[in-house]
């Protein structure tokens, strides 16, 4: 047998100098991790439901021939089952206990892994059968000297399918004195005819505070100076895992000696500072474009590691969304009270939509930033992007809005208020409406030969949407009654707004179209944006032609039934006191009139279901709560359907 090692407390002399506390014998150092390792159940940090549930058993003698403990690095998986074994094998009690002594030589044994009787397998280094055969030949023998032959196998996903297979006979019915314990950080990885026949206890992650808290008792009794947020700072970076924060801990005692500042925590943890978080989320939600840039460019300037500010970023986000929706979020995001003030002040930028949206943004950019060879490229534009992103207005409030009648104006709606020009929704470019509803002037010198004048938009057509062809020009009319023709604009297939030549309209009643559109407005204003939204308009004699690019437009089914044709001829009858004859089709060769929906040809205006539609229509349009979400959405009334 090797040479023991054994703990020395306290302070001792060796070679005529002073040495620290708790080296080995051979003069080694030994890391926290080690040192701090429960001896006892009640010494057990985060598991204290698992830990009841064994002393339980032991205490009432209902002890299981096999055991599963899973879950992540260094939450007690190994420690447990250590201490499982000495409360079966304490010789302090004459049967199994769940307060082993600790001192007696099978306790000092388990705790040193020299118990002939407490055989610890490394299944990822002995992965195969042969290992398993072993195994089973020396588990049909009696304990040499304890009560039971306890078999610890970790890392236990790690063995080959051969190897379960051979373990599954002794493992289901093993001799009266063995106990199985497995130990695994991959569970899914085990089979599950293997599961089934153990007691499967999964160790979830170690919370902060309890991190915390026990890396404070440590630092207490080494007599080291950390502050709280050090040690905070410290739980979050082990991520659930004890061992690690033990470890981090032991790598800044290391570099601090007796005093380690936060700055030292920060700097040794490769953490971000939280004032970069909070001075990063505040120019986005103040839109700063310039301000982000020159935030990264600082940060660079400084060897800030860009994909960890990310992840940190995102962490920040979800904070401000626990401060924004706890009542009290340090229960859950275990911070300093200064930070915890900050960040409910700093949620109160962002609704909880926009949060929602940022979190998804920058987290679909986190891996790019981590992989690229130019993360500042892909940083600078995530951020710029979250800085533009317009911030949401929730439905349920403009509803609210809506049934209070305030509408969609400068306080109803999520958008800018509506001014005399629309927003065209086919391609996002303003225009003015093509139709004035003025009065024609008294007089005109001459007839209009200069080209019309033409939208806003001409500066962005798109010259692959072809303008359609005009309507031919019927004869010329006397000069005092011309009017000049509207500013009409032709729409592509989703490309810019190009501008169109009018149709030339009978110039003996110049202005008509324009009064028909102001009895519409008045009577039905959804109605009277088929007008305005009509790629051409013309009037010959008593027909009015109403042209449309193509066919299944917003407004095909809206004409389909002559609904809306109906009540564009009774205003055109009230506004010039005769009878309209209103067609609406798609745009026909030039010199002919539009070839007319058919649909709208043959059905019968007169129908049960056409007279019933037009109700229908009726009412919608007559209705408070559609006429202010239409205004409040800036959107159009498509279809009507009872229900």
């Amino acid at each position: 047998m090797g040479s023991l090692r054994w703990v020395v407390h306290g302070r001792f002399s060796l070679n005529g100098g002073k040495f620290p506390a708790f080296l080995m014998a051979d003069g080694s150092y030994q890391v926290l991790a080690r040192r701090w390792r429960p001896q006892k159940f009640d010494d057990v940090v985060g598991q204290s439901a698992i830990v009841r549930t064994l002393s339980n058993a032991l205490d009432q003698g209902r002890v299981a021939h096999a055991y599963c403990f899973s879950g992540i690095r260094g939450v007690g998986k190994t420690t447990i089952a250590r201490l499982l074994a000495k409360g079966l094998n304490c010789r302090s009690v004459d049967a199994p206990t769940s307060e082993p002594c600790g001192e007696c030589e099978a306790c000092v044994e388990i705790e040193e892994s020299r118990n002939l009787d407490v055989i610890e397998l490394d299944a990822a280094s002995q992965t195969g059968v042969e290992s398993i055969r072993r195994l089973n030949e020396v588990a049909r023998y009696t304990p040499s000297r304890d009560r039971y032959r306890v078999f610890i196998i970790d890392e236990t996903h790690m063995l080959s399918t051969s190897a379960f297979n051979a373990l599954l006979k002794t493992l289901e019915e093993p001799p009266p004195h063995v106990v199985f314990m497995l130990a695994t950080t991959e569970p899914h990885k085990i089979l599950q005819t293997v599961l089934s026949r153990c007691q499967h206890y999964p160790l979830g992650r170690i919370s902060q505070a309890d991190i915390t808290g026990q890396l404070r008792r440590i630092v207490d009794a080494e007599k080291v100076s950390v502050s709280d947020d050090g040690l905070s700072m410290v739980a979050i970076a082990a991520d659930g895992s004890l061992r690690d924060a033990q470890s981090l801990l032991d790598k800044l005692i290391a570099f601090g000696g007796e005093h380690v500042d936060d700055e030292t925590v920060v700097g040794l943890l490769g953490m971000v500072d939280r004032e970069l978080l909070f001075g990063a989320t505040e120019l986005i939600a103040q839109q700063d474009l310039g301000g982000v840039l020159r935030f990264v460019n600082r940060m660079v300037e400084q060897g800030t590691d860009l994909h960890q500010f990310t992840l940190d970023l995102l962490g920040h986000l979800r904070a401000l969304l626990v401060a924004a929706t706890v009542e009290k979020p340090g229960d859950i995001l275990h911070l300093p009270d200064a930070d915890l003030t900050r960040l409910r002040e700093q949620a109160k930028l962002f609704s909880i939509d926009d949060l929602d949206r940022g979190f998804a943004l920058l987290s679909a950019s986190e891996y790019r930033i981590k992989q690229s060879e130019v993360p500042r490229y892909e940083l600078e534009m995530v951020l710029a992007r979250l800085a533009r992103m317009p911030r949401l207005e929730p439905i349920e409030e403009l509803i609210s809005q809506l049934r209070s009648g305030s509408g969609g104006g400068a306080s109803g709606g999520s958008g800018p208020h509506r001014s005399s020009e629309r927003s065209d929704g086919g391609d996002g470019v303003s225009t003015a409406p093509r139709h004035q509803a003025t009065a024609p002037p008294s007089s005109a010198p001459d007839a209009p030969s200069a080209t019309p004048s033409r939208s806003a938009g001409e500066a962005h057509a798109a010259p692959a949407s072809p303008a359609p062809r005009k309507m031919s020009p019927p004869p010329t009319p006397p000069p005092s009654t011309v009017s000049p023709p509207p500013t009409l604009v032709a729409r592509g297939n989703g490309a810019d707004p190009a501008p169109l030549d009018p149709p030339v309209v009978e110039s003996t009643i110049g202005g008509d179209i324009g009064l028909i559109l102001g009895h519409l407005r008045q009577k039905s204003p959804l109605t009277a944006q088929i007008i305005e939204r009509a790629d051409a308009t013309e009037l010959r004699d008593d027909t009015l032609f109403l042209t449309f690019q193509q066919a299944g437009g917003i407004f095909e089914a809206r004409l389909s039934d002559r609904s809306a044709l109906g009540t564009i001829e009774e205003a055109a009858e009230a506004a010039l006191g005769r009878k309209i004859k209103v067609v609406a089709g798609i745009d026909a060769a030039a010199g002919s009139a539009p070839a007319p929906l058919p649909s709208a040809q043959s059905s019968d205006p007169e129908g049960p279901a056409s007279r019933h539609r037009d109700e229908l229509w009726k009412r919608a349009e007559e209705e408070p709560m559609v006429k202010h979400f239409v205004d409040a959405l800036r959107g159009n009334l498509t279809d009507v359907e009872e229900i």
